[in-house]
């Protein structure tokens, strides 16, 4: 077994109480890091997060998880907007940023993104759209409201060209579906760096 334990990728919920010799189980790693017990799972899954499984349980050093959310603050961590009128690909596009965004906001359509953020500015917008047209509505909103930042237009691979009328209103990157959650993950790094 690798130090993550993984199991064909389950999980078993561990919520018993701390063993007591310094390691912290699933509920206090959790609150120690001021995240939910799901989250913490999640980060478990993409072995973002130090930690061992012993006796079928996993179990969490307090001075390696200081020194894990130390690394993590070196990083600058962009806040994510997801623009998708289908919710399951807002989700996907979510789940895969979640690994490097600060914070990531889902909405279905730029007026809504447009309410919910106010004054907060994204660094990275993705946007999905079922045709060229919302798309490029999408973005000009976007630009109108004074959002300037980077866009990325996510379509299947035979709607390339739905890129181009959103591009007459700054420049975009094309992301194609089925959506890869590396390359979600590059395309926030490059950012990033």
């Amino acid at each position: 077994m690798d130090l993550y334990g993984l199991n064909n990728g389950e999980f078993e919920i561990d919520m018993t109480e701390s063993t007591g010799q310094g390691l912290l189980n699933i509920r206090e790693a959790a609150r120690y890091l001021g995240i939910s017990h799901h989250t913490l799972y999640k980060l478990l899954e993409r072995r973002e997060v130090p930690a061992a499984k012993i006796g079928g349980s996993w179990r969490f050093n307090r001075a390696t998880l200081d020194e894990f959310v130390a690394s993590q603050s070196l990083v600058p961590r962009p806040r994510v907007l997801v623009i998708d009128p289908i919710k399951g690909d807002r989700d996907l596009l979510s789940d895969f940023a979640l690994a490097r965004a600060g914070q990531i906001d889902t909405v279905a359509d730029a007026d809504e993104a447009i309410r919910q953020l106010g004054r907060a500015k994204p660094d990275l917008v993705f946007v999905g759209a079922e045709s060229a047209e919302g798309i490029a509505s999408t973005v000009n909103k976007l630009r109108e409201e004074g959002i300037d930042a980077r866009i990325v237009v996510v379509a299947a691979p035979g709607d390339a060209a739905i890129a181009s009328p959103a591009m007459e209103h700054g420049p975009v990157f094309l992301l194609p579906k089925p959506v890869d959650r590396d390359d979600v993950i590059s395309i926030l790094t490059l950012i990033t760096h």
